[in-house]
C-alpha cells in the first residue's frame, strides 16, 4: 500500500514526538506546546485549544555594602556600588519582576503555536537606568509553525539561542542576579546616539577609545530579539537527543525598531541524555552540552560639537559553550563565554551635581576590544524539593587586549532556598564581590570600593 505524503511526514512527526527527549530544552519548553502530555503517566496527545494564561511576580530587598565615590567635578564614579535598574540606592525593596504570558496552539492538529509575554516590573525593560520613558514592552511576542519535521520555524520577539544563563527562565533559578560575564556583556544595552570618540581620556593612560551614549531610548535587551529561527529537538538513541538552532534577527533586542541595520546571526547546538522522567523543565535529571554564537553589525550615530552627524558600524560577536547536569536533587553547571566587540565598560554619570546622576552607557566599540567570563555553578536539594543550598562562582576579565584598561570581577554567591510548591519560593543571596585594575593603580583606587551585597527574593508563580 502507497502512503501519501502528508501520512508520511505525519508518521514521522508522531514518531519524533514519541521518542522526543525531554531535557531542559528551553528552545522546545519556551519555543512550542508539547504533542503529548503525561497524567497519570500515561501519554496522550496534546489537543487542547485552550489557552493557558500564567506569569509571575519576583519581589526582593538588597542592601549594597560597598562605597560611593564622586569626585571633586560632582561624578559618580561607582555606580556598581548602586542597585539596579535605576543605579540610585544602596538599599531597598523592588518589585523586580512581573509578567504576564499567554501561550497555546492555534488550531486542532497543535501546528501552530503562539506565545506572548509583557512586563510590569521595575527592571531594564521598563526602567533603564532611572529613564521611566521607556515604555512597557511585550517581552515576547512570537508564532511557531510545526509543518515540517525536524524544522519548527518561529517568528516574532523572543529569546535568542545563546547562553544557558540568558535562555534559562529567570522563574526557575535561585540566583537573583546574573554572572558578571552575563550582566555586562551579553545582556545588551541598545544604544543609537552616542558622542565623539573619547581617547586619552582614561584612568591611568589606558589607550582604549570608548563611545558614550547621549541619549537611551530602548529598554534592555533582555536575551532578546525579533526575527525568524529554525529549530528543533531531536532524537539520537535511546536517552540521547540533539537540539539545533539557527536566528537571524534585526540585532535591536526588544525594541520596536523594525530595521535589520544591526542584522544578527545566531547559532546554537546541544547534546542532552535524559536519565529518567521524575521531573520536567529545569528540573529534569539529564546531562547536557551546548556551544553557541552570535554575530552583527552595529551601527551608531555620532555627533560632535559642532552637530555633524556621522554613521559608525561596528562588529558584535559574542559565543561561548559549557554543560548542565542535574541528577537526584544534585546540579552542576558550568559555562565559559567571550566577547569581541561593543565591550560594555559600564554606566557614567554625565551630572555635575553631586547629588544628582545622569547615567549613561560606555562602550568600547571596536573589534579588538575582548572579553571572556565564566561560571561554575553547584545547588543540592538537602530536603527533596523544598530546602536547597547552592553557591555559584563567576568571573569576568574585561578588555584584555589594553593592559592599563583591563578590569577583573570575581563574584562568590552563596545562598539557600525554600520552596512553597514548584517555582514559588524565598530564595537568600549573599554576594561577595571583587573589582581589580590590576595595571592601573588610579582605577584600582576605584574599583576598590566595590562591596558585598545581600538579596532575600520572594517568587510567586502561577
Amino acid at each position: 500500500m502507497k502512503l501519501s505524503l502528508k501520512t508520511k511526514l505525519s508518521s514521522l512527526a508522531l514518531l519524533m514526538a514519541c521518542s522526543q527527549v525531554n531535557a531542559a530544552d528551553w528552545l522546545a519548553l519556551q519555543g512550542y506546546q508539547p504533542e503529548f502530555v503525561a497524567p497519570k503517566g500515561v501519554k496522550v496527545p496534546y489537543r487542547s485549544k485552550t489557552p493557558k494564561l500564567w506569569g509571575f511576580i519576583q519581589a526582593n530587598y538588597k542592601k549594597d555594602y560597598g562605597d560611593v565615590l564622586v569626585n571633586k567635578g560632582g561624578v559618580n564614579l561607582t555606580p556598581f556600588s548602586l542597585l539596579n535598574p535605576d543605579l540610585k540606592a544602596q538599599e531597598g525593596f523592588s518589585v523586580f519582576r512581573a509578567r504576564l504570558a499567554l501561550r497555546g496552539m492555534a488550531d486542532n492538529n497543535n501546528l501552530v503555536n503562539y506565545f506572548f509575554m509583557t512586563e510590569f516590573a521595575n527592571n531594564g525593560i521598563n526602567n533603564i537606568v532611572g529613564n521611566r520613558s521607556v515604555a512597557t514592552y511585550f517581552s515576547d511576542a512570537s508564532v511557531t509553525l510545526k509543518h515540517i519535521p525536524g524544522l519548527k520555524v518561529r517568528v516574532g520577539m523572543f529569546k535568542t539561542p545563546g547562553s544557558e544563563e540568558g535562555l534559562a527562565a529567570v522563574f526557575v533559578a535561585p540566583y537573583i542576579e546574573f554572572t558578571s560575564m552575563s550582566n555586562q556583556q551579553l545582556l545588551e544595552r541598545q544604544v543609537k546616539n552616542v558622542g565623539t570618540a573619547q581617547k586619552g581620556k582614561q584612568a591611568g593612560g589606558a589607550k582604549t577609545v570608548h563611545y558614550t551614549s547621549t541619549s537611551l531610548e530602548n529598554p534592555i535587551g533582555a536575551y532578546r530579539d525579533t526575527g525568524a529561527q529554525v529549530f528543533d529537538t531531536l532524537p539520537i538513541t535511546g536517552t540521547w537527543g540533539v537540539s539545533y538552532a539557527y536566528m537571524y534577527g534585526n540585532g535591536a533586542g526588544i525594541s520596536e525598531n523594525s530595521g535589520n541595520a544591526n542584522a544578527t546571526h545566531y547559532g546554537y547546538l546541544s547534546f542532552q541524555k535524559t536519565f529518567d522522567h521524575k521531573g520536567r523543565g529545569y528540573y529534569t535529571n539529564a546531562f547536557k552540552m551546548f556551544a553557541w554564537g552570535q554575530s552583527g553589525n552595529r551601527r551608531l550615530l555620532s555627533t560632535d560639537a559642532t552637530g555633524l552627524t556621522t554613521e559608525l558600524n561596528f562588529n558584535r560577536t559574542r559565543y561561548g559553550l559549557g554543560f548542565s547536569y542535574h541528577k537526584s536533587g544534585l546540579r552542576v553547571e558550568a559555562e565559559y563565554s567571550v566577547a569581541e566587540g561593543m565591550i560594555f565598560t559600564g554606566a557614567k554619570d554625565k551630572n555635575l551635581d553631586p547629588l544628582k546622576e545622569d547615567w549613561q552607557f560606555q562602550f568600547a566599540a571596536g573589534k579588538e576590544n575582548k572579553a571572556d567570563g565564566g561560571y561554575l555553578n553547584l545547588q543540592y536539594e538537602v530536603v527533596a524539593k523544598k530546602v536547597e543550598v547552592f553557591g555559584r562562582y563567576d568571573y569576568l576579565n574585561r578588555l584584555t587586549n589594553d593592559v592599563k584598561a583591563r578590569r577583573d570581577f570575581q563574584t562568590l554567591t552563596l545562598g539557600a532556598s525554600y520552596r512553597f510548591r514548584g517555582p514559588t519560593r524565598i530564595d537568600l543571596n549573599y554576594l561577595i564581590r571583587e573589582a581589580k585594575a590590576p595595571d592601573n593603580v588610579n582605577a584600582q583606587k576605584v574599583v576598590a570600593n566595590m562591596g558585598n551585597r545581600i538579596s532575600l527574593q520572594v517568587t510567586a508563580a502561577f
